[in-house]
């Protein structure tokens, strides 16, 4: 299963990759801070390093929490948010961070469904629509490097 932190460096590399500096630069922290880092709204100190400006209208911080997002909903994620930073806290004390969120394998009938599912989000979060297709486009060619199997065929994680 690929991890929701190689599959935004692979799409950003390929459409934005004047961004990968900041992708290279987020991968020094775990999942749970940089989503939380990056799903802030509006001016705090010291957010990444660098001010909030230099964030806003870069890819990576929407492309980043999206597929997170996706992520959390094939997993079957939907908790409580209570229970669910009661149990990362607990989890952090145990046994410290969790592991990196992950994409499962897809079947050919999931593929599209996650490709408009990225899309809508990604307009929802004020990317352009015909950015947001290509970006689509690119997490979709990442998930799916053998677009030639049959539909119900689960994919192997690349």
């Amino acid at each position: 299963m690929p991890a929701v932190r190689d599959v935004v460096r692979d799409v950003v590399a390929e459409v934005a990759p004047q961004e990968l500096p900041l992708v290279d630069g987020l991968a020094a922290y775990d999942d749970d801070t940089v989503i939380r880092r990056l799903g802030r709204a509006g001016p705090r100190r010291e957010p990444l390093g660098f001010g909030w400006g230099e964030v806003v209208g870069l890819l990576t911080p929407v492309v980043w929490l999206v597929l997170d997002q996706v992520a959390q909903r094939l997993a079957g994620a939907a908790v409580d948010e209570a229970t669910d930073r009661g149990r990362g806290l607990l989890r952090r004390l145990v046994r410290g961070r969790r592991a990196p969120a992950t994409i499962p394998p897809l079947t050919a009938d999931q593929l599209p469904e996650v490709r408009q599912e990225v899309c809508d989000l990604l307009v929802r979060r004020g990317v352009a629509a015909p950015t947001a297709t290509e970006i689509a486009d690119a997490v979709l060619r990442r998930l799916d490097p053998d677009p030639g199997d049959p539909p119900d065929t689960p994919r192997p994680a690349p």
